[in-house]
């Protein structure tokens, strides 16, 4: 069955999606939207027009932060000293970020028939916790890692009373 499954039987249609000149903040606020509601999808893919441009993933978010802070270059006294401010600092820097300051251009492209093994495989090559699914220039959908997680999880539960092979 694993292997019958394509890219466009989990595609999500319904993924958060911003224009290119919107603010990190505004990335920020739909990828937390995405997590308060339980949906899974944890990145937001960024658009001119019907031209997808990137994607920023909450791993996205976090590492431009973290490098924020360390521009600031703060040492680990003055930290603890005064986080308040450090937080107030970071979050200014970040506020003034642009979306395309922080976008991951090398995003995973899935073709809309390629299957579960094939999926993995570029996942885990690119190193990214999610993939496009696109037909020519046509945003598809997206796919999360945790979707290729649950359709493994869902065969080795069929499987686990199956007579071995």
């Amino acid at each position: 069955m694993l292997m019958r499954k394509r890219a466009w039987d989990m595609a999500r249609e319904d993924y958060a999606r911003v224009e290119g000149d919107a603010s990190l903040v505004e990335v920020m606020r739909k990828l937390s939207e995405c997590v308060k509601s339980g949906n899974g999808c944890l990145c937001v893919l960024v658009f001119e027009g019907t031209e997808l441009l990137g994607a920023v993933s909450i791993w996205d978010t976090i590492r431009f932060m973290n490098s924020t802070i360390r521009q600031i270059g703060l040492s680990r006294e003055e930290r603890e000293w005064d986080f308040e401010n450090l937080f107030h600092a970071v979050c200014a820097l970040g506020a003034a970020a642009h979306v395309t300051d922080v976008m991951d251009t090398g995003y995973t492209i899935l073709a809309p028939d390629m299957p579960i093994p094939e999926i993995m495989a570029k996942l885990v090559k690119n190193g990214r916790s999610y993939a496009v699914v696109m037909e020519g220039t046509r945003t598809l959908g997206v796919i999360m890692i945790q979707d290729i997680f649950v359709e493994l999880t869902d065969e080795a539960r069929s499987r686990e009373g199956a007579p071995k092979e």
